[in-house]
């Protein structure tokens, strides 16, 4: 057996210590966000999963548009629309289109949209923050009075870019002042629930106490396992629902997104699924949170102490590694943990849901095995 030799063991605890508080400013700059985020995305396009088919989009697409002329239509189609999906017994539908503003020329169309709600009983309108002037102060738009009390409740459609303009997760609660409103996927998954669902795992905001009444407030972040790139959800054309043809049995007992696919009407998001190809629709966005929901597939990402607690975990691994038989290479210890800081996060995100970003700690080990390198080379040059 080797003799221990203290003065070793405390040099590699000097080095773990100065490692762990290198982490820490690497942590807190947030310099490595945009690499994580380029290995979030790489990771997600190729892991795509087939869907359930409990979700199913009506577009408003340009083959709709064709026949049924130019946006918007009168609310009078949309009642139609919700009378076949009643006929057909959905299990609940979210509707992804604006309508703040009543129809004042036609307001016989507002009621009889209100009424056609009222016999499905199971529709969820969105709810969005806009300013009524350009740099005017931000107000909470729901749909028209009429419109609104036929509602079978609200859901916001805010969607969660991130710094550098993709959408990678979803505020599970946001409004006005509060994050009173779950999201239109969310909303549409509560309703009929006999009782409620345990929350979901998710980030929260640190400080729930910091609101204001004039500013949209965010909760409840998780981030989204995409079925896919844009076309992973069974779509159906507006019309051809209108028109019936598309089998009641095809729509039973599934929860209908209605929005806009075609170009020009809607929201148009980059995704981490896409990989700078086709955007996707804000309504496809919305069935992908829903599909996530209800298979429990939201990813949780993880506080700054869960993330420097396990990032100062891993920075045992080279410490530990260097200097044992075969491993008296700094770099090769290195390699080794740069590989087991990149597998964890894989693992952690595909087996326990949870997302570790793992490119502050690889810059960590590849700075101590620089410093070590260097030292090496001194002493080798006494």
């Amino acid at each position: 057996m080797m003799p221990v030799d203290p003065l070793r063991i405390l040099g590699r605890a000097l080095a773990w210590m100065i490692g762990v508080a290198l982490l820490t400013l690497v942590l807190a700059s947030g310099v490595a966000t945009r690499l994580d985020s380029a290995f979030y995305d790489l990771h997600m396009r190729y892991w795509p999963y087939q869907t359930s088919n409990a979700v199913t989009i009506v577009a408003i697409d340009p083959k709709s548009l064709s026949k049924l002329g130019n946006w918007p239509w009168p609310r009078t189609v949309h009642a139609q629309l919700l009378d076949r999906l009643t006929d057909a017994h959905v299990r609940g539908v979210g509707v992804d289109i604006t309508m703040a503003d009543p129809d004042v020329n036609h307001p016989e169309n507002d009621h009889a949209l209100a009424q056609a709600m009222r016999r499905n009983g199971r529709v969820i309108m969105p709810v969005f923050a806009e300013a009524a002037e350009l740099g005017g102060t931000l107000e909470e738009m729901l749909p028209t009075p009429e419109i609104a009390s036929a509602a079978a409740g609200f859901g916001h459609v805010d969607a969660a870019k991130d710094d550098d303009g993709v959408i990678r997760g979803a505020y599970l609660k946001a409004g006005l002042g509060h994050p009173q409103w779950s999201a239109l996927a969310l909303a549409v998954y509560e309703i009929g629930q006999k009782t409620p669902e345990p929350a979901l795992p998710s980030l929260h905001r640190p400080d729930p106490g910091a609101e204001s009444p004039y500013e949209w407030m965010r909760d409840d972040y998780v981030m989204l396992h995409f079925a896919g790139p844009v076309g992973s959800f069974e779509q159906v054309s507006y019309i051809d629902v209108l028109e019936g043809q598309v089998p009641a049995a095809q729509l039973k007992s599934r929860w209908v997104l209605i929005g806009a696919t075609a170009a020009g009407l809607g929201d148009l998001l980059d995704t981490s699924a896409s990989g700078g190809g086709e955007r996707m629709p804000g309504v496809e966005y919305q069935a992908n949170l829903l599909e996530s929901i209800k298979n429990t597939r939201t990813l949780t990402p993880l506080n700054f102490t869960s993330q420097f607690l396990l990032g100062a975990a891993l920075l045992v691994l080279p410490m530990l590694l260097y200097g044992m038989p075969g491993f008296r290479r700094v770099w090769l210890a290195a390699v080794i943990s740069l590989c087991a800081s990149f597998a964890m996060s894989i693992g952690l995100l595909r087996w326990a849901g949870w997302w570790w970003p793992p490119i502050d700690s690889a810059i960590v080990i590849v700075m101590v095995a620089v410093a070590v390198s260097g030292l090496q080379r001194i002493n080798w040059r006494r």
